[in-house]
């Protein structure tokens, strides 16, 4: 072992920093304590686990979400140790499934954390990070937003996706009354009249919460939902969990290659549910998407994400009755088409929308909410410490357009493509890599895997992980979330 030890700094105390800090503090390395930026007040909730509306839900089972893959169940065993199901009934399934508010996984997390925050062995600091740079003798200075200057020999950036941009029919009205481009802002819906007449733009999970969101406050109010090819997320299945399907042996070097495989596992057996299929894509994914060229990712991308991700992300039971519900009773209408243009009108707003194969029509709305997704393209002018290590060269954008380009173990490649090997890039930043590093088992996976490296690096004794495949696919036994 190195007589001395690394000091380590996350940026970034969501699910994925604070799985990271956890999995390097859960064997016996006596490593200093590790710094965990983080201006939330508690670590592992992050915009997902940190939404405090009890109808957003977790969109698998509990038992099948954990911040260990060597207990995959842990989530739900604390859950029935904690009483946390006594409290939300509706959250439990007459088959015995769990999904419980997104906020009380993260509450988990934060409990399993607890211990080492106690014991000094893991540091919060409650401050935004400003500038990452170079240490000329080594390591990296890490400045942040309350005037601190602290050091670290190894930083690990486990930053959130960018916010979402407006479509850009709407960019000319940002800031102005009844428009919400983020409506994760505390209060952001608060303002939204019970029968205010509503477009939300984007149909995935989003738009699933926001509906529910509203419905839960009493809106009654007609809501339309609009996207360019008008996709729902899809429900999950609370008693289905195995996977069918081989895609990764010999796989497709192709985008419609992949989607043909796909097609005709989806033909052969009409009776087997789709997820289970699905669920094995997901599976080898990293497999699959190691087989494409750049070109093929990207076409990949641009014309199956849409599909992929309203069937890759599911919605909870209990979201979906929600929006069945709102449809029946002519209070939701799910869209397919774009906005052409939109003016202030009064209160509110005239948007031109063209439907798919329609003629343009003007509809008048009081509140128009952005559930678009994150804005990929502008990753790395997200933050600024983001955006002064690409002006040094440190950092560059992946080819995909997906996230932040890494090696396959995680270091940050310069504008040279050189790996920088004490600058990592964790969880769904580093997506384009992997292919598929959004959902909880790969995201576990790769906080053990970047632990397990820089543990390694550091030559203390390294953390369990699960192996990587020559591809690069992790083998997480099972899909936790």
């Amino acid at each position: 072992m190195s007589e001395i030890l690394p000091r380590i700094a996350i940026i970034g105390g969501g699910f994925s920093g604070a799985a990271i800090a956890w999995h390097l503090t859960n064997g016996a390395a006596e490593l200093p304590p590790v710094t965990v930026f983080e201006p939330r007040e508690a670590l592992g909730q992050g915009v997902a686990y940190g939404a405090r509306d009890p109808r957003h839900r977790i969109n698998v089972p509990a038992a099948r979400m954990s911040l260990t893959t060597a207990i995959p169940d842990d989530f739900h065993a604390w859950l029935r140790a904690d009483g946390a199901l006594e409290a939300d009934p509706e959250a439990l399934l007459p088959n015995g499934a769990a999904y419980p508010a997104r906020s009380v996984f993260g509450r988990y997390v934060a409990a399993r954390l607890a211990p080492r925050l106690a014991s000094g062995r893991v540091v919060h600091r409650r401050a935004r990070v400003a500038e990452v740079a170079p240490r000329p003798e080594g390591g990296w200075w890490i400045a942040t937003d309350d005037g601190a200057r602290e050091e670290a020999d190894i930083v690990v950036i486990a930053t959130s996706h960018p916010a979402p941009a407006p479509p850009t029919a709407l960019a000319g009205l940002v800031g102005r009354g009844g428009l919400v481009v983020d409506p994760w802002a505390v209060g952001a819906l608060g303002a939204i009249g019970l029968e205010d007449r509503v477009l939300i733009v984007g149909t995935g999970l989003s738009m699933a919460d926001v509906v529910a969101s509203l419905d839960a406050a009493g809106h009654r109010g007609e809501i339309v939902a609009l996207s360019r090819r008008g996709q729902v997320s899809q429900a999950d299945l609370s008693d289905v969990t195995d996977a069918w399907g081989d895609f990764s042996t010999d796989p497709a070097p192709t985008a419609r290659g992949v989607l043909r495989r796909v097609r005709l596992a989806l033909r052969d057996d009409p009776d087997r549910p789709w997820q289970t299929i699905f669920n094995a894509v997901r599976r080898q994914a990293g497999a699959i998407w190691a087989a494409l060229p750049v070109v093929e990712r990207r076409r990949l991308v641009r014309h199956v994400r849409p599909f992929w991700d309203t069937r890759r992300f599911r919605i909870a039971p209990q979201v979906e009755r929600v929006l069945h519900r709102r449809i029946a009773e002519g209070t939701l209408h799910v869209l397919a088409g774009r906005i052409e243009a939109a003016a202030r009108q009064g209160d509110g707003f005239a948007v031109t929308l063209r439907r798919r194969g329609g003629e343009p029509q003007v509809a008048s709305f009081d509140t128009v909410v952005t559930t678009t997704g994150p804005d990929h393209a502008h990753i790395l002018s997200s933050q600024p410490f983001l955006a002064e290590l690409a002006r040094r060269g440190l950092l560059r954008a992946d080819p995909v357009g997906l996230g932040v380009e890494t090696d396959r173990e995680g270091h940050a490649l310069s504008v040279a493509g050189e790996a920088e090997p004490s600058l990592f890039v964790a969880g769904p930043l580093s997506r384009g890599t992997f292919g598929e590093l959004m959902g909880l088992p790969e995201v576990t996976a790769n906080a053990e895997r970047i632990a397990a490296i820089i543990l390694r690096a550091a030559d203390a004794e390294p953390a369990k992980s699960k192996p990587m495949s020559p591809s690069g696919q992790y083998f997480t036994g099972g899909f936790l979330a």
